[in-house]
């Protein structure tokens, strides 16, 4: 299939009923399943009991973890090229962001939410899928013909203020458009959430975006500029995605800027999983992806019931095909269908929650830090493997830390000390004291994630954190 012939099934396929898109899916999957088995070491093996006519049931097929297809990284692969030296090499170089392995392959790393940091390649053929879902799923949808014009105007400015450094999916993304697109270099730009968020700020009111896009925990901060006058902005919507977007932070959000505020649900391992429409429904784009909300022992749940875990199969994506893989966020498929006239299914999300942290200065003042920064600032320091935050009073962090086997524990802590020092201290927040926690990190027990980022703190109303929980 190419391109333009794909171009067309996409735009069409939000119009067909369910049964035409569950055949879709299934012939999709049962390809992508027979060309794994072929070409890929890891499932010829994790297959090896299933007969080889494809005489089986889809929920025969054993999941994966992502430690797991991390543990058999080379064998994974369908590309004998395609080594872990060799792309440990290339997330190495941070110069190397947007660009693409053995000139082929974009790479989107992972924050570790599920335990394990991760590394995924992605292909022509699936980049091509993301692009294209997110003009006729995405974008379309949310500004309409009569404004497709307006990216070629004079002053048009698509801001994304993401976290920076390294090789994530967001920032990938970003420059890979700027890329494929030289057209649209001027156009889009990037701010780091790891400025001064006076800087953030400043950018922000010299780009004047148009489309601004960012997670949902700098929404609340970036509203309150919005409405004490600091930030002037006026964009024509609102991009979340990253994290779980609360109806309480969308409707501040959107009563500041004056404009919807748009919700997209995408990982590292299938980018634009799901886009909202205007009855505020996540659609799962379900000719290209197959969900599975699934219970503790990977069985599936009924619509309209929170499952433990979610099940991906990417349906584009060759190199390293991803085939009921668990996700880890606790999903719900709506029993309902949407009433906007799109067929696609709709999900309920509970991923990634995690939380802002405040400071308390000498003068009183609270200092407010977003967690992807700080996540950014521990996740780029070499030698971690894993980590969680947690701010147990006005002016102390708690770090549980778990370095790589190949680095020395030492070394790391105090890089990580004092990276988070210099990087707290540029947000105004200078003599916070950092310790160590004696255990390592470990999952929620509620989602089974590894929350990275949060406070156990209690607050008075009005004057953020005060003192640590009894």
């Amino acid at each position: 299939m190419n391109s333009v012939t794909r171009f067309w099934h996409i735009w069409r396929a939000i119009r067909q009923e369910p049964p035409e898109i569950e055949r879709l899916q299934r012939r999709r999957a049962a390809d992508l399943v027979a060309f794994a088995r072929h070409f890929s070491p890891f499932y010829y093996r994790h297959y090896r009991h299933l007969p080889a006519s494809g005489d089986y049931a889809w929920h025969d097929l054993p999941p994966v973890t992502k430690s797991t297809l991390m543990d058999h990284y080379d064998q994974w692969a369908t590309d004998p090229a395609v080594t872990r030296a060799g792309v440990d090499a290339f997330v190495g170089d941070k110069t190397l962001v947007g660009q693409s392995f053995l000139d082929r392959y974009a790479v989107f790393v992972t924050s570790g939410t599920t335990g394990t940091p991760g590394i995924f390649l992605h292909d022509a053929k699936a980049l091509s899928v993301y692009d294209q879902l997110w003009f006729l799923r995405g974008w379309l949808p949310w500004q309409g013909w009569a404004r497709i014009m307006d990216v070629l105007r004079p002053g048009f400015a698509e801001v994304f203020v993401v976290a920076s450094g390294d090789h994530y999916a967001g920032a990938t993304q970003f420059e890979r458009l700027r890329r494929r697109y030289p057209w649209m270099a001027r156009r889009l730009h990037s701010v780091s959430i790891l400025l001064p968020h006076t800087e953030v700020v400043s950018k922000l009111n010299l780009l004047q975006p148009t489309v601004l896009a960012t997670y949902p925990t700098a929404l609340p901060l970036l509203s309150r500029e919005q409405q004490d006058g600091r930030l002037h902005i006026h964009p024509q919507f609102i991009l979340s995605s990253g994290e779980w977007l609360m109806p309480a932070v969308r409707q501040e959000a959107a009563a500041a800027f004056g404009c919807a505020v748009r919700e997209m649900y995408s990982s590292s391992e299938f980018f634009y999983m799901a886009f909202a429409c205007d009855q505020r429904r996540l659609h799962v784009n379900a000719d290209w992806l197959l969900l599975e909300p699934v219970d503790g022992d990977y069985r599936p749940v009924p619509p309209g019931e929170l499952s433990h875990t979610t099940l991906i199969t990417n349906l584009a994506n060759r190199v390293q095909p991803i085939i009921r893989y668990d996700l880890g966020d606790r999903t719900a498929l709506d029993a309902e269908p949407c009433p906007c006239g799109n067929r696609m299914p709709t999900v309920r999300v509970e991923g990634r929650r995690d939380e802002v942290l405040a400071f308390r200065q000498d003068g009183g003042a609270l200092v407010q830090v977003l967690p992807m920064a700080l996540a950014t600032v521990v996740e780029t320091t070499p030698g971690v493997r894993r980590y969680q935050l947690i701010q147990v009073g006005p002016k102390t962090l708690r770090v549980r830390l778990e370095v790589r086997p190949d680095a020395e524990a030492p070394s790391v802590w105090r890089n990580v000390t004092a990276n988070l020092h210099s990087f707290l201290a540029s947000q105004g927040a200078s003599g916070v004291t950092i310790n160590q926690a004696e255990e390592r990190p470990h999952r929620d027990p509620r989602t089974g994630k590894f929350r990275q980022v949060w406070q156990e703190m209690k607050s008075v109303a009005g004057s953020g954190p005060q003192a640590p929980a009894a």
